[in-house]
């Protein structure tokens, strides 16, 4: 033996421990049957141009059971809520409500806002028994209780929690639906307007509705009473402006669209729906530059009523219903109060937002290298993270005190929310979280087994060429053999 096999003997018998334990270290623990048969699923359409990322994990014993790509950064759609409402959920606690205050101050009207989504969301106070327009009321009868029925002064109102880059310049067209409201302090109604149109005489133009009720709108009516098209409402660019169309044949709520200036839009409805309740307001509405008295909350000698939302509510609405505004405005909340822990008083931003998700997760022990938040909701393509993020996040989150309400936040398989209508007949075994934009299907969440154990999954498909329903079955399919798992051949 030769010098140079001398010399190459010795550096096998000390790279070839590493190399081995770098191999058993990916594929220790997996489960060759679950390999098998996800591997057969997930690239069924092997040569589309599609890609996917996957990953299972035991939650109890933290074995990694199947990976994919674990470490390649995707788009992950309405997945990016994940972290953000995880996050959020540590920085705030179960307990805490954001408030919106109604305050007097001499002949001046005020209402402050803290960023708050909730305020008259339709799906929240419809589960109160309320309606869009129920806080209006309660703010209407607190100022009737003190004898008030005409304000001498200015309505001002305060949107300056969050920042003023309401939209992200990556939304494009989107900002013209309900998906792509702006987000600011100050919010109702999820920042839209929804109309109804109801049918008159054939070929007269339809009646419509404005809830909330405002006067700052502009509405192109040529909807025309009929049955030959459905009706269709476009919110054009330049302002406030919804036009009507195609015909009505009978009481139908169109979709919602968004408007331009959440706060202005606020104390706009206010403003009317007081003087439906016979306050007037003398002066004029007026955007304020700081809070009354300059903090929040205002002194309580001034206060007339607050409105809250909890930390529950919110969660609840972002992973249940997948519902972009809350969760555009949850980040920068988690911004705000991440900045404020680091002694900076600031509007809450998405800058500020990503660098306190990034400090949840590597608390937690998970991964953020490949970690990019453009904006809070997944709604922008430039989002990335890691199949290996999520599924660390899952687990990290399964055995906090808090987990129970963050597994009971997310949609539920055949109940609830965007899994309303998928996972028939495993009611109780598949909580998840789905995300979709254009090429992207994204799904990830937990699994309880039939066997009762609990697994975090992800499943991430990036550039679909068309329809993403063929890779959704192919979700729902592996994840149907996941509930099985390991037993398959006894759990037919």
């Amino acid at each position: 033996m030769n010098a140079w096999e001398r010399c190459f003997v010795r550096l096998s018998l000390v790279l070839l421990p590493i190399i081995v334990a770098g191999c058993t270290t990916a594929d220790r623990g997996h489960d060759p049957q679950l390999v098998a048969r996800w591997d057969t699923i997930l690239n069924r359409f092997e040569g589309t141009g599609a890609t996917v990322t996957a990953r299972v994990v035991d939650v109890s014993s933290g074995r990694e059971l199947y990976a994919k790509d674990i470490d390649i950064p995707y788009t992950p759609a309405s997945n990016m809520k994940i972290p953000i409402s995880a996050a959020g959920l540590d920085m705030f606690g179960l307990d805490h409500t954001f408030d919106t205050y109604l305050a007097i101050d001499g002949d001046d009207l005020w209402v402050i806002g803290t960023g708050d989504p909730g305020i008259g969301d339709p799906r929240l106070a419809k589960r109160r028994g309320r309606t869009t327009t129920s806080v209006l009321d309660d703010w209407s009868n607190a100022l009737l209780a003190r004898g008030i029925r005409r304000i001498g002064g200015d309505l001002y109102y305060w949107d300056g929690a969050l920042d003023s880059q309401w939209l992200n310049l990556s939304w494009g067209d989107d900002v013209l639906h309900w998906y792509g409201a702006p987000t600011s302090g100050l919010n109702l109604n999820d920042n839209c307007v929804d109309i109804t149109i109801r049918p008159t005489e054939v070929g007269q133009p339809a009646a419509y509705d404005v809830m909330p009720p405002v006067q700052s709108i502009t509405v192109i009516n040529e909807c025309v009473t009929g049955t030959e098209h459905a009706p269709t409402i476009e919110k054009l660019r330049g302002g406030d402006i919804f036009k009507l169309g195609g015909t009505c044949a009978r009481s139908e709520e169109l979709k919602s669209k968004p408007v331009e200036s959440p706060g202005a839009f606020f104390a706009d409805a206010f403003r009317t729906h007081l003087a439906s309740r016979g306050i007037v307001i003398g002066g004029s509405i007026v955007r304020a530059k700081a809070p009354l008295g300059g903090t929040v909350p205002p002194s309580a000698d001034k206060v007339v009523a607050i409105h809250k939302t909890t930390v529950r509510d919110i969660i609840g609405r972002i992973n249940t219903n997948s519902q972009n505004f809350f969760a555009e405005a949850f980040s920068k909340l988690t911004g705000q109060a991440y900045a404020a822990k680091q002694g900076r008083s600031v509007p809450g931003s998405w800058i500020d937002g990503e660098m306190a998700i990034r400090t949840f997760l590597r608390r937690n022990g998970v991964d953020d290298r490949h970690f990019v938040m453009a904006d809070g909701s997944g709604l922008s393509d430039e989002n990335r993270l890691t199949s290996r993020l999520l599924t660390d996040l899952f687990a990290a989150m399964f055995s906090r005190p808090d987990g129970e309400v963050f597994v009971d936040s997310l949609a539920k398989g055949g109940i609830n929310g965007t899994l309303e209508k998928r996972f028939a007949g495993l009611d109780g075994h598949v909580f998840a979280k789905t995300g979709y934009i254009e090429g992207v299907r994204a799904l990830s969440g937990y699994v309880r087994t039939y066997d009762n154990r609990w697994l975090s999954f992800s499943i991430i498909y990036n550039h679909i060429p068309g329809d993403v329903k063929p890779y959704e079955a192919l979700q729902d399919e592996a994840v149907r053999e996941l509930v099985r798992w390991p037993r398959w051949w006894e759990l037919k």
